[in-house]
């Protein structure tokens, strides 16, 4: 015979209504898209992976501070002795040695011809090139630096540079050179070529890492013509350097 279930009544004890059948256990659902492919990944893969960008985004915070902040317009160059910057144009940070001193000076005797010409300002001639205790003649040079007629071509070219005194903190160079000038003849279409040989002693002192002009002493001559044999006590008489890297750039 059949159970009899009719004395079971909703809702008792009994009843299959009152008690929820259990579901079988079903697998868990995992994650989708890339949080559940990177909840995957092993504890050390994930560490390595914050490690890069971290340090990636260091790299490009660097770069855009040095590159691209805008707080110097300095370019970095690197030559024998100096210089190993150009800031508007102007060459500057030498070498603390003999040579350092010697493109130093000859670099400040072609800076007062570019200051003439209007191809740099007097301004950051002063503030790159000349020391704190710079003498009121020097100062007068690039001040007072007479500017040259439109169209003028002049360049001045060292022959022969020494150094006569020289200590870490203190040199003293003298530059011997030709000036050469080409002038237009008033609108004639002639030109006038001019050359002048002169000698120009320049006091360097150590300041802020780097050779800066503080005196000046300029005469013309001597002559080639003049020089075969120099006077003992001339500069000329001294043996000059070899290689001095003189620019300056547009």
């Amino acid at each position: 015979m059949a159970p009899d279930f009719s004395s079971i009544k909703p809702g008792s004890p009994h009843s299959a209504a009152a008690a929820p059948a259990t579901a079988a256990p079903s697998p868990a659902a995992e994650p989708g898209g890339w949080t559940g492919a990177f909840d995957r990944i092993p504890n050390w893969q994930k560490y390595g992976f914050v490690g890069l960008f971290v340090l990636t985004l260091v790299v490009v915070l660097v770069a855009a501070t040095v590159g691209g902040g805008g707080s110097t317009s300095a370019d970095t160059v690197r030559t024998g002795h100096g210089p190993n910057e150009i800031t508007s144009g102007i060459p500057h940070r030498y070498d603390r040695t003999q040579a350092g001193a010697q493109t130093a000076a000859t670099n400040f005797v072609q800076a007062a011809n570019q200051v003439s010409l209007g191809r740099i300002t007097a301004e950051n001639a002063k503030s790159i090139l000349v020391g704190n205790e710079a003498t009121d003649a020097l100062i007068a040079v690039v001040d007072e630096s007479v500017s040259q007629a439109e169209g003028t071509v002049m360049n001045v070219l060292p022959a022969l540079v020494n150094v006569t005194e020289y200590s870490d903190a203190r040199a003293v160079v003298s530059v011997w050179a030709v000036s050469a000038s080409q002038n237009d003849l008033s609108g004639t279409g002639k030109v006038s070529v001019i050359t002048l040989w002169a000698t120009t002693t320049v006091t360097l002192a150590w300041e802020d890492d780097d050779w800066k002009a503080v005196d000046w002493a300029f005469r013309p001559g001597p002559e080639p013509e003049e020089v075969s044999f120099p006077e003992g006590d001339s500069t000329l008489a001294e043996f000059g350097a070899n290689g001095l890297y003189t620019f300056f750039v547009e």
